[in-house]
């Protein structure tokens, strides 16, 4: 087996969505062990190992739920947990009455793809775009004939023209247009004729609609225009570089808050699931292993004990 954290890091470069699940304590008997991890993609695949076969389908499914909401939760699988209790504080307790009977604590965490601030220019702005950016922790690229990396030190990706940037862009990216009338129009041309899901320009409300009519006359679709937007924050006149770039990247916060193009481009599909009559553990009915027909329905189980249990009675 690999070692987890290799390929947490593989799949962390590959820009993949998946959870981490440590078990972080363990009352015996369980076949988990404190420190004991794996890895659960959105498809529902896991690597590593958290607990046996009553562990196993709550962990895939409390890891598939967090990559939908984005939020870590510690998942307490226990006898005495109550059924059917609703979650809160990012505690999800899961009554298990397998036979061991032993209580597993497992800390799920999403790890979901970067939303990307593109600063398009090498204005001030820009510059300070880029760290704060860096700062709140978004992966940010800098587009500009002259970027370099002592220019945009904080950038993880360095960009030298607008055609090439086009074809990279997705929906995780947030373009900002800091040229300052250096080549504006171009650069919102090429951000709106790609996936970027938002486009922002950093202008005064007279340059803006100035570039609006510019590129309604040169054949952009209004609907396409639509989807430019001014990021706006403190009021004022001659604000400084510093100020105006701390509005725009409050802006930015505001739409990765709203979860603005960051939705998993691969929403699993809904997995069946069956109750275990006997203990009353939620089955995914793919994985399942014990499972018993009767009347004309087939009843599925945690564990072997459960079935037998079922079948004597």
């Amino acid at each position: 087996m690999r070692d987890i954290l290799d390929e947490v890091q593989r799949l962390r470069a590959e820009h993949r969505p998946f959870a981490l699940a440590t078990v972080v304590a363990a009352n015996q008997p369980t076949s988990g062990t404190p420190g004991a991890r794996a890895i659960i993609t959105s498809d529902a695949k896991i690597e590593g190992w958290v607990g046996g076969h009553c562990a196993q389908p709550t962990v895939v499914r409390q890891s598939l739920a967090a990559l939908e909401d984005g939020q870590p939760r510690l998942v307490v699988l226990s006898p005495d947990a109550e059924k059917d209790v609703p979650r809160k504080d990012g505690v999800v307790p899961v009554m298990m009455t397998c036979a061991g009977q032993g209580e597993l604590q497992i800390f799920v965490e999403p790890f979901l793809p970067k939303a990307e601030l593109v600063v398009i220019g090498s204005s001030p702005v820009a510059r300070l775009l880029a760290q704060l950016g860096s700062l709140l922790d978004f992966e940010v690229w800098a587009c500009d004939p002259n970027a370099d990396m002592d220019a945009f030190p904080q950038a993880d990706r360095l960009v030298e023209d607008l055609e090439a940037l086009k074809s990279q862009l997705s929906p995780r990216s947030y373009v900002v247009v800091a040229t300052f009338g250096g080549y504006d129009e171009a650069a919102i041309e090429a951000a709106l004729a790609s996936q970027a899901s938002y486009v922002g320009l950093v202008a005064s409300t007279k340059r803006m609609a100035s570039i609006v009519a510019f590129l309604q006359e040169h054949g952009v679709a209004a609907e396409q225009l639509q989807r430019l937007k001014r990021p706006v924050g403190l009021s004022g006149r001659a604000l400084r570089p510093a100020e105006i770039a701390l509005s725009v990247i409050a802006a930015l916060v505001e739409v990765r808050r709203d979860g603005v193009g960051l939705s998993l481009e691969e929403v699993p599909a809904p997995r069946e699931e069956a109750i275990d009559p006997i203990c009353g553990m939620t089955v995914d009915i793919a994985t399942a292993m014990y499972k018993t027909e009767r009347h004309g329905h087939t009843y599925y189980f945690c564990c072997a004990g459960c079935q037998a249990k079922f079948e004597a009675s």
